[in-house]
């Protein structure tokens, strides 16, 4: 796959799409700041309307069509996927981040049987943007380039391509408020076209997460407790809807809140709640509920995070469908609360797109060394190598392997292996347990001979516990299995 990206950016790629229900939200009370650059295009205004048009093919709520040409409806074709809808421009000398808009970034996607498609031409159309903001970066390794304010890009797509074409620096004094829109087209000389446009937002929200501190001591099987915050530093509203998706690892989630959707019926994982806005400049806003998550019985560590993000914007990352289980308890809905503090903060790169925050925690079971069993495999009279597992939660890996009967220990010399692998050596006193050391990238191994076939035979590996408390000294010893193949 061939992309180009700009420079001092991460790479970020998520994908969703899905229709979003107007579940309970209190009103918010809309602001008369900056009214102007308040007003968001909704997605359908944002249809592109083209003669003949025959196929929707983009992956969300995208104005995207496919447009007869020719074509065979069973030959090649290019889909658009998490193409932005509105695209903020922010102003320059904004003193709540820096000048520098979100990225556009352009996805294409090749249709099985025919996964490559030579010399895509990409045209955007950023006549919109005369007088607002220019071009300070162009993907030179896609061929990207402007004639008048047209840019063209020319890829390859193997069976996909991703790639920014450009980066933008807004226009000192910039008219604030919706500038218009730009328009993606995507020709090839085998597909039909595809379009894409997306409106132009002169000034952006910056959406905050209130960042949640780690807890520690959390009694496995016990709950935690995270009611979500987030809020708007920007000077433009959000008049379109939010989503918060909440993820659980570690633990699961009660399914408690009727107006949101889980993941499953059962020890849910995921969930996502849709509230219909707006989120005005200055404004934010807390659950009126808690999200409750389980740990697990064994849990050493476990996250529980959330993101908010604008509803009509597809950003990648996977949503639920409407026919996803509901929660079984009163609708969760919203109450203004103070976004002013350190502890909203917003997601670098993505200010105008997306917020986040994660809880991490750490349960009593924290210092619990948790030895892993592992299975050799190999025909009688072959020597064979065999990966001995870390433990769980160790510090310095310590173990004590006493191979099955039937099992020999092989000594590999230092200069016999990479540098980056350990193998396990005979005990000090030259018989009993193998000593295996740790802590190498390639992992710590055995070599042994199987010199006989022994139904049943199991030996052990034991972790030898470090020099802090191990509340359950049974689970520091696992079987060591052998798996006769032949």
């Amino acid at each position: 796959m061939r992309g180009g990206t700009p420079p001092e950016r991460p790479f970020f790629r998520f994908a969703c799409n899905h229709p979003v229900p107007a579940p309970v939200w209190p009103r918010m009370n809309r602001s008369t700041t900056g009214t102007r650059s308040q007003r968001v295009v909704g997605a359908t205004a944002a249809v592109v309307l083209v003669a003949l048009a025959v196929t929707v093919t983009v992956g969300g709520k995208a104005p995207v069509v496919t447009v007869a040409g020719g074509v065979s409806a069973a030959g090649p074709a290019l889909t658009l996927s998490g193409m932005r809808n509105t695209y903020y421009i922010p102003r320059a000398g904004s003193p709540v981040r820096d000048d520098t808009p979100g990225k556009y970034e352009i996805a294409l996607k090749a249709r099985e049987p025919h996964p490559v498609v030579k010399n895509v031409k990409v045209s955007i159309d950023l006549s919109v943007l005369k007088g607002k903001a220019d071009p300070v970066w162009v993907d030179k390794g896609n061929k990207c380039g402007m004639t008048g304010q047209v840019m063209t890009c020319t890829v390859d797509v193997e069976p996909g391509a991703v790639f920014t074409p450009f980066t933008l620096v807004p226009r000192p004094g910039a008219a604030p408020g919706p500038a218009g829109a730009m328009t993606v087209t995507v020709t090839s000389p085998t597909t039909p076209t595809v379009r894409h446009t997306t409106q132009v937002v002169i000034g952006a929200p910056v959406i905050t997460a209130r960042q949640a501190a780690k807890r520690t001591g959390v009694e496995p099987g016990s709950g935690i407790q995270l009611a979500p915050a987030f809020g708007n530093r920007g000077d433009t509203g959000i008049d379109g809807g939010l989503s918060l998706l909440v993820e659980a690892s570690g633990a699961t989630l009660r399914r408690l809140h009727s107006n949101c959707r889980y993941d499953k019926a059962v020890a849910p994982t995921k969930a996502q709640c849709d509230f219909p806005g707006p989120l005005p400049p200055g404004a934010a806003f807390k659950t009126d509920a808690p999200f409750t998550a389980e740990t697990g019985a064994t849990a050493i560590h476990g996250r529980i995070s959330y993101t908010v993000l604008r509803a009509h914007e597809t950003f990648g990352r996977t949503r639920l469908p409407g026919s996803a289980p509901r929660g079984t308890g009163a609708p969760l809905g919203l109450r203004p609360v103070d976004g002013g503090g350190s502890d909203f903060a917003p997601l670098m790169y993505w200010h105008a797109d997306q917020a986040m925050s994660d809880l991490d925690f750490d349960t009593t079971l924290i210092n619990d060394l948790q030895a892993v069993g592992f299975t050799i495999k190999g025909r009688v009279g072959e020597t064979v190598d065999a990966q001995v597992p870390y433990p769980r939660n160790f510090a310095d890996p310590e173990m004590a392997v006493t191979l099955p009967e039937g099992v020999s220990l092989v000594t590999v010399p230092p200069g016999e292996h990479t540098s980056d692998m350990v193998y396990c050596e005979p005990g000090g006193s030259g018989g009993g347990p193998a000593e295996c050391h740790g802590y190498q990238v390639g992992g710590t191994w055995v070599r042994v001979h199987i010199d006989r076939r022994v139904e049943g035979a199991r030996g052990s590996v034991h972790a030898l516990s470090g020099p802090k408390a191990d509340p359950d000294r049974e689970n520091d010893t696992a079987p060591i299995t052998v798996e006769y193949t032949g």
